[in-house]
């Protein structure tokens, strides 16, 4: 039986969740909507298997972030709840990893998107040709992670403030992951026996400095919500965990 996944990602202003396999991306359902991830995510979905033929995946993939709270955790506990619907195996992607390998993808012969700031001159992907890929972190800041000319990451995830990154390379802003083209990624390397690699328990779960490295450069994650920061309400301490 063909591997078929289901990829969802609320880590941006969109809800996005599509179909693929190991011969390519399937169909893919998107709105937007950076307040409406909860309302929307269900008819997203049944829209989404509706087009991808209504039988259940063998396997879900959730867009881990790194990005805003809300939403991104909507993602993923859909995406974890999904699974265990279905009894498969749920598994999580770095959201930017995804933009970054659509890119390393597209510019290789045959590609669909190629960007010549990627590639060498005869159109095929440039290992040494680096470029970044950036979200909107809001408050004025930005996540960012630098990528290698094939969109294998060398450095981050982090969030920087806006005005204080300088990148020296060209810079990929606003474009959104492609959860049909997540699926694919997924459903190759699954196929290939690659399983998720756990973020490391000492990094905790907010980088207290803003980076993530201790986070893998490989391709599957736990399905684990990717926070680079604390987040913006805290509890009081009479309300917190041991408080009076």
């Amino acid at each position: 039986m063909t591997m078929r996944v289901c990829a969802i990602d609320t880590s941006g202003p969109a809800t996005s969740i599509g179909f693929g396999d190991p011969h390519g991306p399937g169909p893919v359902v998107t709105v937007e909507g950076a307040r409406r991830h909860a309302e929307v995510i269900d008819e997203v979905f049944t829209r989404a298997l509706s087009a991808a033929s209504g039988e259940p995946a063998q396997a879900v993939c959730v867009g881990v972030g790194p990005g805003p709270y809300s939403g991104l955790r909507v993602g993923v506990a859909f995406g974890v709840g999904l699974a265990r619907a279905w009894s498969v195996p749920v598994v999580g992607m770095c959201s930017l990893d995804a933009i970054a390998w659509e890119i390393g993808e597209s510019s290789t012969p045959g590609g669909s998107r190629g960007d010549d700031r990627y590639t060498g001159h005869d159109g095929n992907s440039d290992p040494d040709r680096e470029f970044v890929v950036t979200a909107d972190a809001k408050r004025q800041e930005i996540y960012w992670a630098r990528y290698d000319g094939n969109g294998n990451r060398v450095e981050g995830p982090q969030v920087t403030l806006r005005d204080e990154a300088n990148f020296t390379v060209p810079t990929i802003d606003g474009m959104k992951p492609d959860p049909a083209r997540m699926a694919h990624r997924a459903a190759l390397l699954l196929a290939a026996g690659d399983g998720p690699v756990p973020v490391p328990k000492e990094w905790g779960p907010h980088g207290s400095d803003g980076s993530a490295v201790g986070v893998p450069a490989r391709a599957l994650l736990a399905p684990r919500p990717l926070y680079l920061r604390a987040p913006d309400v805290t509890l009081s301490p009479r309300l917190s965990p041991g408080g009076s």
